[in-house]
């Protein structure tokens, strides 16, 4: 009898440590994704990890052009967008901003805002605008909604917030017969020797 009862203490002492060992210590970090999403917060390293995502099919229908920048995951970030979409008042792209970037904005060309004569006019500052005819750019956390690209140009952001998507737009009265076909030197030359529209973000 005294044998049976000390077969059974000693079980109930091995099952209680195999216990202990698996569970985890107090305070202890987490196993799997929580670790791997704490070990993934840093800013500004080479290693950030900006989850861009790629170019859908209706961007590519509308012939915009993109630098392999646009593509890239990691600080710093180089990209150009050739030929934004100026067919409507706002397109939004796949390209993130998140809290903490520090982002500089260039932009310039010329877009084909039809009509009769030279119809051509500056993207970012055109001349004899009649209030119309602006680029338009919001940076999420950063920027008002859609505002002009002259007062957004040349000067750097940090955004904030949750970030988000970025929009570029075009302000004019009618959209049918914008593009970038039949280039001409523009209304009062302003377009003489220029390049399509292009505007180039750099995120570090």
């Amino acid at each position: 009898m005294r044998k049976s009862i000390m077969t059974i203490v000693a079980a109930a002492v091995l099952a209680t440590g195999a216990a202990m060992a698996t569970a985890p210590a107090a305070g202890a970090a987490p196993a799997g994704p929580a670790r791997a999403d704490a070990a993934g917060t840093g800013r500004h390293g080479q290693s950030v990890d900006r989850d861009v995502r790629r170019i859908p099919a209706a961007l590519k229908a509308a012939d915009v052009i993109y630098s392999p920048g646009c593509s890239s995951t990691t600080l710093p970030i180089d990209c150009t967008i050739t030929e934004p979409v100026v067919t409507q008042h706002e397109t939004t792209y796949p390209f993130s901003f998140l809290p903490g970037d520090h982002v500089t904005v260039n932009a310039g060309g010329c877009v084909q805002t039809g009509g009769h004569g030279l119809t051509w006019k500056r993207y970012v500052d055109p001349a004899s605008d009649n209030d119309l005819y602006h680029g338009l750019i919001t940076i999420p956390g950063a920027t008002g909604d859609l505002v002009r690209l002259v007062n957004v140009v040349g000067r750097q952001y940090v955004v904030g917030g949750r970030g988000g998507s970025l929009k570029l737009g075009y302000e004019d009265d009618g959209y049918s017969d914008n593009g970038y076909t039949a280039h001409d030197n523009g209304t009062g030359n302003q377009c003489l020797n220029s390049v399509n529209a292009f505007v180039r973000i750099v995120v570090s």
